[in-house]
């Protein structure tokens, strides 16, 4: 049984500065009504700690615990949390096979676009119900390729995407996995489950060249020595889908929009 994995799109300076942008009050706006003071909140998969951090604020004087599988990810919370100077918050690193916490010790579970990553989510679902109180909540947004926009739309465009799901695939992620929340949580005895969508928008130019960096750099560097490997893409073929991304980004009409399905459930 594979108890950790790595996130599909590495640690870069670049990826983790992109996660810093991220907010609660944006990524985690479907749950936040129901953050209250005094709550002791998991945020797993934190990452570099910007939402963690925003929960804390949120349920002060209550706690929250950050863990990440990444060391780096998790010095740069802990940089975060200094520059912030919020005391209600600690950061760990673990994985969320085997969560280092105790039965019943949390009043929240959040993990935004982590299980999407992870060839058994199902494990981490049990375990997250282990560390929730009874009548816990557990808020999951993971992505779902299937309601993605990134217009104009074209083939160099399409078989780009075709090959970061062959990355996904082979090592055991899915872009398509937010559709799963519900039966998923259904499988592991949660109820009052309420699934919702939003998007992720990506359209002022320094969005859309933020997105494109995030891409090539997937598709180039990070997973170009496995792309070619697998003899999914010549060389030629890989060169050419990167350019079309930055074809894209250029083009003034273009935006992205990437779909994230959101669900909320109880023990």
């Amino acid at each position: 049984m594979k108890t950790t994995e790595q996130y599909s799109g590495g640690y870069s300076p670049l990826i983790i500065d992109q996660f810093k942008q991220r907010s609660f009050a944006k990524q985690g706006a479907f749950v936040q009504p129901y953050l209250t003071a005094g709550l002791s909140v998991l945020d797993c998969g934190c990452g570099p700690g910007s939402m963690t951090l925003d929960i804390a604020e949120l349920v002060s004087p209550g706690t929250v615990s950050g863990i990440d599988y990444s060391p780096i990810q998790i010095e740069q919370a802990l940089l975060l949390q200094q520059q912030r100077g919020i005391t209600n918050a600690s950061f760990t690193t673990g994985s969320a096979y085997q969560l280092p916490f105790d039965d019943e010790q949390f009043d929240v579970v959040f993990a935004h676009a982590v299980l999407y990553h992870l060839q058994q989510p199902e494990q981490v679902l049990a375990e997250f119900r282990r560390v929730l109180k009874p009548d816990g909540l557990v808020a999951l947004r993971d992505a779902c390729h299937t309601g993605d926009m990134m217009m104009p739309w074209n083939t160099d465009l399409a078989a780009a995407w075709d090959t970061i799901n062959k990355v996904f695939c082979h090592q055991g992620g899915n872009i398509y996995f937010g559709s799963r929340h519900k039966q998923l949580l259904l499988d592991q005895d949660f109820k009052d489950i309420a699934v919702s969508c939003s998007y992720d928008t990506f359209a002022s130019n320094a969005e859309k060249d933020s997105i494109r960096s995030y891409w090539q750099q997937f598709l180039n560097t990070d997973h170009r020595q496995l792309i070619l490997e697998q003899q999914w893409l010549t060389a030629e073929q890989l060169d050419q889908q990167c350019a079309a991304l930055e074809q894209w980004c250029t083009n003034p009409a273009s935006f992205f929009a990437r779909a994230r399905c959101e669900a909320i459930a109880r023990k």
